[in-house]
Protein backbone atom coordinates (compact mmCIF):
# COMPACT_ATOMS: atom_id res chain seq x y z
CA UNK A 1 0.00 0.00 0.00
CA UNK A 2 2.44 2.07 1.09
CA UNK A 3 4.34 1.67 -2.15
CA UNK A 4 0.92 2.54 -3.82
CA UNK A 5 0.40 5.71 -2.30
CA UNK A 6 4.36 7.07 -3.09
CA UNK A 7 3.82 5.83 -6.86
CA UNK A 8 0.70 8.49 -6.46
CA UNK A 9 2.06 11.16 -5.28
CA UNK A 10 4.99 10.70 -8.03
CA UNK A 11 2.13 10.52 -10.77
CA UNK A 12 1.12 13.42 -9.34
CA UNK A 13 3.92 15.63 -9.18
CA UNK A 14 4.84 14.51 -12.61
CA UNK A 15 1.77 15.55 -14.06
CA UNK A 16 1.89 18.89 -12.18
CA UNK A 17 5.08 19.73 -13.62
CA UNK A 18 3.97 19.82 -17.19
CA UNK A 19 1.04 21.24 -16.55
CA UNK A 20 0.23 24.96 -17.41
CA UNK A 21 -1.99 27.69 -15.17
CA UNK A 22 -2.87 30.86 -16.26
CA UNK A 23 -3.76 34.07 -14.33
CA UNK A 24 -5.97 36.98 -15.73
CA UNK A 25 -4.57 40.23 -15.37
CA UNK A 26 -7.67 41.72 -17.23
CA UNK A 27 -10.22 40.15 -19.37
CA UNK A 28 -12.27 43.19 -19.57
CA UNK A 29 -15.28 41.60 -18.48
CA UNK A 30 -16.01 43.41 -14.99
CA UNK A 31 -16.18 46.78 -16.26
CA UNK A 32 -19.59 48.46 -16.06
CA UNK A 33 -18.99 51.29 -18.56
CA UNK A 34 -15.32 53.31 -20.21
CA UNK A 35 -15.44 55.76 -17.34
CA UNK A 36 -14.80 52.23 -15.06
CA UNK A 37 -12.55 50.77 -17.02
CA UNK A 38 -10.88 54.68 -16.90
CA UNK A 39 -10.20 54.77 -13.08
CA UNK A 40 -8.01 51.35 -13.76
CA UNK A 41 -6.16 51.69 -17.37
CA UNK A 42 -5.28 55.30 -17.23
CA UNK A 43 -3.60 57.22 -19.64
CA UNK A 44 -0.14 57.68 -19.62
CA UNK A 45 1.30 61.20 -19.28
CA UNK A 46 1.79 62.54 -22.50
CA UNK A 47 0.53 60.06 -24.42
CA UNK A 48 -1.43 60.82 -27.55
CA UNK A 49 -4.43 58.53 -26.62
CA UNK A 50 -7.53 60.77 -27.41
CA UNK A 51 -9.94 58.13 -26.66
CA UNK A 52 -10.50 54.98 -24.53
CA UNK A 53 -13.75 52.94 -24.53
CA UNK A 54 -15.03 49.89 -23.75
CA UNK A 55 -16.37 47.70 -26.82
CA UNK A 56 -17.94 44.83 -27.89
CA UNK A 57 -15.86 43.30 -30.58
CA UNK A 58 -13.38 40.60 -30.41
CA UNK A 59 -14.70 37.75 -27.40
CA UNK A 60 -16.70 39.82 -25.80
CA UNK A 61 -15.92 43.63 -23.99
CA UNK A 62 -12.73 44.88 -24.94
CA UNK A 63 -10.87 48.00 -24.81
CA UNK A 64 -10.52 50.23 -27.62
CA UNK A 65 -7.36 52.54 -27.81
CA UNK A 66 -7.37 55.36 -30.30
CA UNK A 67 -6.11 58.53 -31.42
CA UNK A 68 -7.07 61.43 -34.03
CA UNK A 69 -5.74 63.92 -33.69
CA UNK A 70 -1.70 64.42 -35.16
CA UNK A 71 0.31 61.45 -35.75
CA UNK A 72 1.88 60.42 -32.37
CA UNK A 73 4.93 59.10 -31.43
CA UNK A 74 3.15 57.08 -28.73
CA UNK A 75 -0.70 56.17 -27.85
CA UNK A 76 -0.34 54.51 -24.74
CA UNK A 77 -2.21 53.25 -21.42
CA UNK A 78 -1.01 51.59 -17.98
CA UNK A 79 -2.88 49.27 -15.54
CA UNK A 80 -0.97 49.59 -11.83
CA UNK A 81 -1.04 46.00 -10.63
CA UNK A 82 -2.71 45.48 -7.11
CA UNK A 83 -0.09 45.32 -4.42
CA UNK A 84 2.38 46.79 -5.41
CA UNK A 85 3.51 50.14 -3.92
CA UNK A 86 5.67 52.81 -5.72
CA UNK A 87 9.09 53.25 -4.42
CA UNK A 88 9.07 50.27 -2.11
CA UNK A 89 7.81 46.87 -3.88
CA UNK A 90 6.11 45.87 -6.81
CA UNK A 91 4.79 42.55 -7.77
CA UNK A 92 6.94 39.03 -8.61
CA UNK A 93 5.51 38.04 -12.22
CA UNK A 94 8.28 35.32 -11.82
CA UNK A 95 6.37 33.78 -9.09
CA UNK A 96 4.99 30.96 -8.69
CA UNK A 97 6.61 29.87 -11.84
CA UNK A 98 5.34 32.52 -14.48
CA UNK A 99 6.70 32.80 -17.89
CA UNK A 100 5.04 34.32 -20.40
CA UNK A 101 2.52 37.03 -20.91
CA UNK A 102 0.15 36.91 -23.50
CA UNK A 103 -3.08 39.20 -24.84
CA UNK A 104 -5.57 39.13 -27.95
CA UNK A 105 -5.28 42.37 -29.70
CA UNK A 106 -6.55 43.25 -33.17
CA UNK A 107 -6.47 46.65 -35.96
CA UNK A 108 -9.49 47.40 -37.46
CA UNK A 109 -9.88 48.50 -40.74
CA UNK A 110 -10.39 51.53 -42.32
CA UNK A 111 -12.83 51.33 -44.91
CA UNK A 112 -15.72 53.61 -43.95
CA UNK A 113 -18.03 50.74 -42.18
CA UNK A 114 -16.58 51.17 -39.01
CA UNK A 115 -15.35 54.57 -37.14
CA UNK A 116 -12.03 53.74 -36.31
CA UNK A 117 -8.40 54.76 -37.44
CA UNK A 118 -6.04 52.19 -38.62
CA UNK A 119 -2.39 51.89 -37.75
CA UNK A 120 -1.80 53.31 -41.38
CA UNK A 121 0.94 52.58 -43.71
CA UNK A 122 3.72 50.37 -42.76
CA UNK A 123 4.35 52.26 -39.89
CA UNK A 124 2.76 51.49 -36.12
CA UNK A 125 4.25 49.19 -33.68
CA UNK A 126 1.80 47.65 -31.17
CA UNK A 127 3.57 46.95 -27.67
CA UNK A 128 3.61 46.13 -24.61
CA UNK A 129 5.75 46.91 -21.70
CA UNK A 130 6.66 46.51 -17.79
CA UNK A 131 7.94 48.82 -15.41
CA UNK A 132 9.08 48.13 -11.97
CA UNK A 133 7.90 50.31 -8.96
CA UNK A 134 11.39 52.64 -9.53
CA UNK A 135 10.14 53.49 -12.97
CA UNK A 136 12.74 51.40 -14.53
CA UNK A 137 11.59 49.80 -18.16
CA UNK A 138 12.04 46.21 -17.10
CA UNK A 139 10.03 44.40 -20.39
CA UNK A 140 9.72 45.55 -23.78
CA UNK A 141 7.94 43.62 -26.37
CA UNK A 142 6.95 45.24 -30.18
CA UNK A 143 4.83 42.92 -31.87
CA UNK A 144 6.78 40.88 -34.95
CA UNK A 145 4.25 40.42 -37.42
CA UNK A 146 2.17 42.49 -39.54
CA UNK A 147 0.21 44.99 -37.41
CA UNK A 148 -2.70 45.68 -40.23
CA UNK A 149 -6.49 44.49 -40.46
CA UNK A 150 -5.72 41.06 -41.92
CA UNK A 151 -2.43 40.80 -39.98
CA UNK A 152 -4.10 41.01 -37.05
CA UNK A 153 -7.38 38.47 -37.88
CA UNK A 154 -9.80 41.42 -37.72
CA UNK A 155 -12.73 41.30 -36.51
CA UNK A 156 -11.81 37.86 -33.95
CA UNK A 157 -7.76 39.36 -33.09
CA UNK A 158 -4.74 37.56 -33.00
CA UNK A 159 -2.81 35.90 -29.86
CA UNK A 160 0.25 37.85 -29.06
CA UNK A 161 2.67 35.53 -26.62
CA UNK A 162 5.23 37.15 -25.02
CA UNK A 163 8.26 34.68 -23.40
CA UNK A 164 9.67 36.76 -20.68
CA UNK A 165 13.08 35.14 -21.66
CA UNK A 166 12.91 36.84 -24.48
CA UNK A 167 11.88 40.24 -24.06
CA UNK A 168 13.14 41.00 -20.39
CA UNK A 169 15.52 44.23 -20.63
CA UNK A 170 18.96 43.51 -20.10
CA UNK A 171 20.07 43.26 -16.47
CA UNK A 172 16.22 43.71 -15.33
CA UNK A 173 14.12 41.01 -13.98
CA UNK A 174 10.33 41.09 -13.25
CA UNK A 175 10.08 40.40 -9.50
CA UNK A 176 9.11 44.23 -8.35
CA UNK A 177 6.91 44.91 -11.34
CA UNK A 178 4.46 48.25 -10.69
CA UNK A 179 2.64 49.05 -13.98
CA UNK A 180 1.99 46.76 -17.50
CA UNK A 181 1.46 49.27 -20.87
CA UNK A 182 -0.07 48.60 -23.83
CA UNK A 183 0.14 50.77 -26.95
CA UNK A 184 1.21 51.71 -30.17
CA UNK A 185 3.78 54.39 -31.89
CA UNK A 186 4.76 55.46 -35.18
CA UNK A 187 1.71 55.82 -36.69
CA UNK A 188 1.29 57.68 -39.91
CA UNK A 189 -1.76 59.33 -41.42
CA UNK A 190 -2.80 61.07 -37.22
CA UNK A 191 -4.92 58.11 -36.38
CA UNK A 192 -4.72 54.65 -34.97
CA UNK A 193 -6.60 52.61 -33.16
CA UNK A 194 -5.73 49.36 -31.38
CA UNK A 195 -8.35 46.56 -30.05
CA UNK A 196 -7.22 45.12 -26.61
CA UNK A 197 -8.49 41.82 -24.72
CA UNK A 198 -7.33 38.83 -22.65
CA UNK A 199 -4.01 39.93 -20.62
CA UNK A 200 -3.23 36.69 -18.92
CA UNK A 201 0.23 35.57 -17.27
CA UNK A 202 1.04 32.03 -18.50
CA UNK A 203 2.91 30.08 -15.43
CA UNK A 204 4.31 26.54 -14.85
CA UNK A 205 4.01 25.22 -11.23
CA UNK A 206 7.34 25.94 -9.32
CA UNK A 207 8.81 22.24 -7.36
CA UNK A 208 7.87 24.08 -4.25
CA UNK A 209 4.24 24.34 -4.92
CA UNK A 210 4.44 21.56 -6.94
CA UNK A 211 5.49 19.68 -3.79
CA UNK A 212 2.68 21.38 -1.89
CA UNK A 213 -0.19 20.36 -4.52
CA UNK A 214 0.91 17.04 -4.36
CA UNK A 215 0.68 16.50 -0.42
CA UNK A 216 -2.20 18.01 -0.39
CA UNK A 217 -3.61 14.96 -2.53
CA UNK A 218 -1.86 12.65 -0.53
CA UNK A 219 -3.56 14.22 2.42
CA UNK A 220 -7.13 14.22 0.34
CA UNK A 221 -6.13 10.24 -0.65
CA UNK A 222 -6.14 9.61 3.35
CA UNK A 223 -9.00 11.05 4.39
CA UNK A 224 -11.30 9.57 1.70
CA UNK A 225 -9.64 6.30 2.67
Amino acid sequence: MKKYVIGMMLFSFVGLANAVFETVVDDFEGYADSAALRTVWVVNQNSNLTSETLETILNGQCMLLQNSSSSPYYAQTKLALPGAVHNVHGVNLTYPGYFQIKMTFAIPYSDGVAPWGTLGGTGGDVFLSMYDCWGQKVFGASYPGDVTASGTGWPNGIVWEMDFSAYTVTGMNLENVEHITVGYDKTYWGTGALFVDDVILVGVPEPASLLVLSLGGLVSLRRRR
